[in-house]
C-alpha cells in the first residue's frame, strides 16, 4: 500500500513536471519582411486559437506571448501564409515572405465557384473590392468607368432616385429582358441593398462560356458578388462613420422678370404681333411695383438650398476558430435632399432616403468533410417625400413657371397656382401638400450544406443550398390640397382679383401593402483533380429550381399561379500543362411561357485557350512577356420573357358572356380576350468572344482585351403584319425579331515601386458596344429609311436641318414645309424623298439612342508609407441628346416655360435686322445663320418644334469622378485601447466635368433641366479597426 502511494505520488510529480515543461509560456519577438524590407500590418496569430494575436508595427516588428508547442501563423495580403512551430523562446525571430499568393494559385470568382486564373477561359472582369469602398447610394453607381464591360447612366441625383442603371456590354436585345443577373452569394439579389464594406469579391461575367450554366437567367451577363464570411482568426471589429456634403453646382440659369418681358415682346414683335407687355407694365416690372400681378421670382432660390447632408454608420465583427467562423454587420444611412423646407408648416416635407441593413452568417465544420453555412440578411429603405404625386413635378415647375407667372404667396394670403401637377407653385408642393412615405423591406434566409466526397474519389464535392426571400412594401400618405388661386387683375380700389384654379380638398390618409416571396433550391456536384501533374480535369453539374409570387398579382386564377423555373447545367474543363485548355458548358432550362414539348431549351457553349508563355523558348526569347493567354468562346444563351410579363402566352384566353343571335333570347357565349401563340420558342443569343490576357515587365503591366459579337434570333414581337380582316382580337407573339450587338472591352494597369515605401499604380478601362436591328416586325413602310431593320435599336427619327431660312426668296424656292407658316429665321428641312413637300415621309434616322456607345475610365493611386491618394476619371464617347421643350425653347407654350440666359444673349438667337436696329441691338449680331435659336415666337411654333438634328447635341463628357485621400494611422497608444489602426478618408465625387452641354449635367442632358441635378459630394469617412 505504501509502495502504491509512493508510485502514485511519483507519477503525479512527474506528470506535473512534464506539463510545466511543455506548457511553459514564451515571449516571442521578431521581424516580418519580404525582399523589399519590413512589412507593416502583417498578422501574427496562434493557429487554431486566433484570439491570441497581434500585428507588426511600422518597422515590421512584433511581440507575442505563446505556449511551447503552439504554431504561429503569419499572413500578409498577397503572400502565402507562413507557419512557425514554437519550441523555444526567440527574441530575434526573422520571418520572410518569399512566395506570393498570386504565384501560388491566383483564382478568380466565376460561375458556381472559383477557377485558377491561368486556366479560366471566360470573359470575366474581377474588381478590387478596395475600389468599391466609396460613400455612394448604391454599388451600381461605382461600375461605369471602373469595370470593363459595363455601361451605366445616372438620370437623377435625388436621394432614393440617385441609383445608376447599368448594362453588361450594352443593350443586346429589344425584348423584355435586357438587364444583367445579379447574384449575391450565389442567389439572386438586389445590388442596391449591399454595403460596400460587406463585399469580399466582385466579378462580372460577360460571355456565353461564363454565363451558360445560369441558363436563361444569365442571358445578359452576370454580376457575381460574394460577401464576407467568418475566418479562423482573432475577433476583428471594424467600425465606419461617414458624413457627406452634397452640393448642387450645375443648375440652369433663367432670366429675371424684366428680361423675360423684353424677350416676350420681341417674340411677339418679330412675328408681327402686338407686344405682350405695354410700356406701363414694363415700368411696373422693372421697378417691382406690383409683386402680385408682376412678380419676379427665381424659383430655384425659393425651393433649393444647394447643400444637403448624408450620414452613414457601419460596424462589423468577424472571427472564429477551427470549429466555426462567424460574420456580423449592421449599417444605416440617413440622407436629405436640397429642398428648402418651411419648418413652420405642419404640412411640409423634405425628401429623405434612409436605409438600414444587417448581415449575419456562420460556417460550422461538423466534421472534416462536412460543412454547414447559415446566413441571414435584411435591408430596409424608407423614402419620405412631399405630398405632391411625383417630385419630378418640382423640377418641371421650376423650368415651366416663368418669373412673372406666380409669386411665392399672394399679398392676401392666398396660395398661387395656374393648374395642378407641375403647374402648381413648387413652394406649395414642398410645404403645403402633406407627405408620403414608402417603406420596403427585403430579407433572405439561407442554409447551405457542403460535403467532401473524397472517400469516393479524390476531388469530388457536393453542395446543396436552400433560400427563402421575402420583400414587403408599405406605402402611406397624409395629404392635403389647399385652395390655389391665380391673380387676374385688380379692382378700381386696388384690391387683388383672383380666380380659383385648384379647389381645396380635406386632409386624407391612405395606405397600401404588398408582399413578394421566393423559394429557391440548388445543388452543385463539383469535381477537380490533377492527374500526373500534366492533366487537370474539373467538372460540375448544377440543378436549380425556384418558385416566386407577388401577392398583388394574384387577382386572377392564372396570375395567382407562382412563377416557376428549373434548370440543369454543367461544365467540363480540361487543361494540359496549363498550356492548352478547353471548356464545355451547357444549360438546360425550363419555362412556363412555352407549351408542353417546347418548355425546355438547351444552350451549349465551348471555349478554347492557349498559353504560349508556358513554352521554354517563349520565356527565353521574350523575357519581358511574363504571361500571355489567348482564349475564344462560342455559345448560346436563352431568354423567355415577353414585354409586359405576359404569363402563359401560348394559351388563348376566353371570357364568359352572353349574346342574342338575330335578336333572340340571350344565350351564354365565350369571347376571346387574348390570342395565344402555341408555336413560341426560346429567344436565343449566339455569343462569340475572343480575348487576350497578358502580363509584362515583371508583372508590372497587366492587360485584358475582349472582342465580342452577340446575335439574337427569335426575339418575341407581336405580329403587326397580320391583317385586320383575319379577325383576331389581339396580335399574337411570335419569334420574328433579330438583333446584333458587337464591340470590345478591356483594361490595363501598371504598377511600379518608386522607393522603399512608395508605390504608383496607373489603370484604365473601356467598353464599346454598338447594336443593329436585323429584323423588326412592322407594317410595310413607304421608304427603306423608315424601316427599323438595318438601324441601331432606339434610333431617333426626325428631319434633317439645312439651317435657317435666309429670306423670303429662300422660302419661296424651297419645298413646302407642311407645319404652318414659316418666316426667315425659321428652321429649313431637307426634302429627303424629293416630292417637293416636307412631311412625315421625310423623317430619317438622325441620332442613336441616348445611352453612350463608349464608356471609359482611367486613373491611379500613389502610396507613400501610410498615405494614399487615388484619382478616377470617367468619360463617354459621343452621346446624342435633343435640346428643346419647356424650359429650353423660349416661350415654348406661351406663358408656360422659363427662358435660359443663353437665349437672352443676342448672339445665340436669330434677330431680324430691322428689329435689331430699332431696339439698339448690335446689327452685326442680327440674322445670325449659326444661331442656337431660330426666330422667336410667343407660343408653340409647330415648324421649329419638330424633332430635327437642328436641336441635336453632343452629351459626351470627361468627368473627374473621384479623388480619395486616405491616411492609415497606427500608434502604440491606439493598441493600448484595443485599436489596431484608423483610416481617415476624404473623398470627393463629381468634382469637375468637361463637356459641350454646359447648362445641365451632360449625363442628364435629355431632361433639359427638369430633373434633380447630379450633385458634387465631399465625404469625410473614418474606419476604426479593432
Amino acid at each position: 500500500m505504501k509502495y502504491s502511494a509512493f508510485i502514485c505520488s511519483l507519477f503525479i510529480f512527474l506528470f506535473i513536471g512534464v506539463q510545466s515543461i511543455f506548457a511553459q509560456d514564451y515571449t516571442m519577438k521578431g521581424k516580418v519582411s519580404d525582399s523589399n524590407g519590413p512589412l507593416v500590418g502583417a498578422s501574427v496569430v496562434v493557429k487554431d486559437n486566433p484570439a491570441i494575436g497581434t500585428m507588426t508595427d511600422s518597422d515590421g516588428m512584433f511581440t507575442i506571448k505563446v505556449s511551447r508547442g503552439s504554431t504561429l501563423l503569419f499572413s500578409y495580403l498577397g503572400y502565402k501564409d507562413v507557419e512557425y512551430l514554437v519550441t523555444k523562446q526567440e527574441q530575434n525571430l526573422d520571418i520572410k515572405f518569399t512566395e506570393s499568393a498570386t504565384e501560388v494559385e491566383e483564382v478568380v470568382v466565376t460561375a458556381l465557384g472559383t477557377q485558377r486564373k491561368i486556366s479560366t477561359l471566360s470573359a470575366v472582369t474581377s474588381v478590387d473590392v478596395n475600389d468599391l469602398q466609396q460613400p455612394v447610394a448604391s454599388v451600381a453607381n461605382l461600375l461605369g468607368g471602373r469595370v470593363a464591360g459595363v455601361i451605366s447612366t445616372m438620370s437623377s441625383g435625388e436621394p432614393g432616385k440617385n441609383i445608376a442603371d447599368f448594362w453588361i456590354r450594352g443593350i443586346g436585345t429589344f425584348g423584355a429582358n435586357a438587364s444583367a443577373l445579379v447574384l449575391i452569394d450565389g442567389l439572386e439579389g438586389d445590388i442596391n441593398s449591399l454595403d460596400p464594406a460587406d463585399i469580399e469579391s466582385f466579378s462580372v461575367l460577360k460571355d456565353a462560356s461564363a454565363t451558360a450554366v445560369y441558363g436563361v437567367r444569365g442571358a445578359n451577363g452576370v454580376v457575381l458578388i460574394t460577401t464576407k464570411r467568418g475566418k479562423i482568426d482573432k475577433l476583428e471589429i471594424t467600425a465606419r462613420v461617414a458624413f457627406t456634403l452634397s452640393h448642387l453646382k450645375r443648375l440652369p440659369n433663367y432670366v429675371g422678370a424684366y428680361e423675360y418681358a423684353q424677350l416676350a415682346n420681341e417674340a411677339r414683335a418679330v412675328r408681327g404681333e402686338e407686344p405682350l407687355y405695354s410700356d406701363i407694365e414694363m415700368n411696373i416690372i422693372r421697378n417691382g411695383l406690383d409683386p402680385d400681378l408682376y412678380p419676379d421670382v427665381n424659383w430655384q432660390d425659393e425651393i433649393i438650398k444647394h447643400n444637403s447632408w448624408k450620414q452613414s454608420y457601419y460596424v462589423s465583427a468577424r472571427g472564429g476558430a477551427q470549429a466555426a467562423q462567424y460574420f456580423l454587420s449592421l449599417g444605416a444611412s440617413i440622407e436629405d435632399a436640397a429642398y428648402k423646407q418651411d419648418k413652420s408648416s405642419i404640412y411640409s416635407s423634405n425628401v429623405g432616403y434612409n436605409t438600414y441593413s444587417y448581415r449575419a452568417n456562420i460556417d460550422i465544420n461538423l466534421t472534416k468533410t462536412t460543412k454547414i453555412y447559415f446566413g441571414s440578411d435584411g435591408f430596409l429603405k424608407v423614402q419620405n417625400e412631399p405630398g405632391v404625386a411625383n417630385t419630378d413635378y418640382i423640377w418641371q415647375a421650376q423650368a415651366s413657371i416663368n418669373p412673372l407667372r406666380l409669386p411665392t404667396m399672394y399679398s392676401n394670403g392666398q396660395m398661387p397656382a395656374v393648374g395642378s401637377g407641375s403647374e402648381t407653385s413648387p413652394y406649395v408642393m414642398i410645404n403645403q401638400m402633406g407627405r408620403r412615405s414608402s417603406q420596403e423591406f427585403s430579407g433572405k434566409v439561407t442554409l447551405n450544406i457542403e460535403q467532401d466526397l473524397s472517400m469516393i474519389t479524390k476531388g469530388l464535392k457536393i453542395r446543396a443550398q436552400g433560400a427563402y426571400d421575402i420583400t414587403s412594401w408599405f406605402n402611406e400618405s397624409r395629404l392635403i390640397q389647399p385652395a390655389l388661386y391665380e391673380a387676374v387683375g385688380r379692382t378700381q380700389d386696388g384690391e387683388l382679383v383672383t380666380i380659383l384654379r385648384v379647389p381645396e380638398q380635406a386632409a386624407s390618409y391612405g395606405k397600401s401593402t404588398d408582399q413578394y416571396r421566393k423559394y429557391h433550391f440548388e445543388s452543385t456536384l463539383n469535381y477537380d483533380r490533377v492527374f500526373g501533374d500534366d492533366h487537370r480535369v474539373s467538372a460540375l453539374v448544377y440543378y436549380y429550381m425556384s418558385d416566386e409570387k407577388t401577392a398583388s398579382s394574384g387577382t386572377t386564377n392564372m396570375n395567382s399561379i407562382p412563377m416557376r423555373y428549373q434548370g440543369l447545367s454543367s461544365r467540363i474543363t480540361y487543361g494540359f500543362r496549363d498550356t492548352y485548355m478547353i471548356d464545355f458548358n451547357f444549360g438546360y432550362t425550363g419555362s412556363e411561357n412555352f407549351q408542353p414539348g417546347r418548355r425546355f431549351g438547351f444552350f451549349p457553349s465551348v471555349a478554347l485557350g492557349w498559353v504560349p508563355t508556358q513554352y521554354e523558348f517563349m520565356r527565353r526569347g521574350l523575357p519581358f512577356l511574363n504571361f500571355l493567354k489567348i482564349r475564344a468562346s462560342y455559345g448560346t444563351v436563352g431568354n423567355d420573357r415577353l414585354a409586359g410579363n405576359q404569363r402563359f402566352p401560348y394559351l388563348t384566353l376566353v371570357n364568359r358572356g352572353s349574346v342574342s343571335p338575330f335578336g333572340s333570347t340571350a344565350v351564354e357565349s365565350l369571347i376571346e380576350s387574348y390570342i395565344g401563340a402555341d408555336n413560341l420558342l426560346w429567344e436565343k443569343a449566339i455569343k462569340a468572344d475572343l480575348g487576350i490576357e497578358g502580363r509584362l515587365f515583371g508583372d508590372k503591366v497587366n492587360f485584358v482585351v475582349d472582342f465580342f459579337n452577340d446575335k439574337r434570333d427569335g426575339i418575341f414581337q407581336r405580329r403587326v403584319q397580320v391583317p385586320e380582316y383575319v379577325g383576331l382580337i389581339s396580335q399574337p407573339y411570335s419569334n420574328v425579331g433579330a438583333m446584333r450587338s458587337y464591340g470590345a472591352d478591356g483594361n490595363i494597369s501598371f504598377t511600379q515601386r518608386l522607393g522603399k515605401n512608395t508605390w504608383l499604380t496607373l489603370r484604365g478601362n473601356f467598353t464599346y458596344s454598338k447594336n443593329d436591328v436585323e429584323n423588326w416586325e412592322e407594317a410595310n413602310p413607304a421608304y427603306p429609311y423608315q424601316e427599323a431593320s438595318g438601324y441601331p435599336y432606339g434610333v431617333v427619327r426626325g428631319y434633317q436641318s439645312l439651317g435657317l431660312f435666309k429670306d423670303e426668296y429662300d422660302i419661296e424656292t424651297s419645298p413646302i414645309q407642311t407645319f404652318g407658316t414659316v418666316m426667315p429665321g425659321d428652321i429649313k428641312y431637307r426634302d429627303v424623298n424629293g416630292d417637293g413637300r416636307i412631311d412625315a415621309d421625310d423623317m430619317v434616322p438622325i441620332a442613336y439612342s441616348f445611352n453612350p456607345l463608349l464608356m471609359y475610365g482611367f486613373g491611379g493611386e500613389f502610396q507613400y508609407k501610410n498615405f494614399t491618394i487615388g484619382v478616377l476619371f470617367k468619360g463617354t464617347g459621343r452621346t446624342d441628346y435633343f435640346r428643346g421643350g419647356t424650359g429650353y425653347t423660349p416661350f415654348y407654350e406661351g406663358r408656360t416655360g422659363n427662358v435660359l440666359t443663353q437665349a437672352a444673349d443676342p448672339r445665340n438667337r436669330w434677330i431680324p435686322m430691322e428689329y435689331a436696329v430699332a431696339n439698339g441691338i448690335d446689327p452685326s449680331l442680327a440674322e445670325n445663320p449659326n444661331a442656337l435659336y431660330p426666330r422667336l415666337q410667343y407660343g408653340l411654333n409647330n415648324n421649329n418644334s419638330q424633332t430635327s438634328d437642328f436641336w441635336k447635341g453632343d452629351a459626351r463628357y470627361l468627368r473627374l469622378q473621384e479623388i480619395t485621400l486616405n491616411y492609415n494611422y497606427k500608434a502604440n497608444a491606439l493598441k493600448k485601447v484595443g485599436i489596431s489602426s484608423i483610416d481617415f478618408q476624404l473623398v470627393g465625387n463629381n468634382l469637375c466635368v468637361w463637356d459641350k452641354v454646359k447648362i445641365f449635367d451632360p449625363e442628364q442632358a435629355t431632361s433639359n433641366g427638369k430633373v434633380y441635378p447630379l450633385p458634387m459630394t465631399i465625404t469625410f469617412q473614418m474606419y476604426v479597426h479593432f
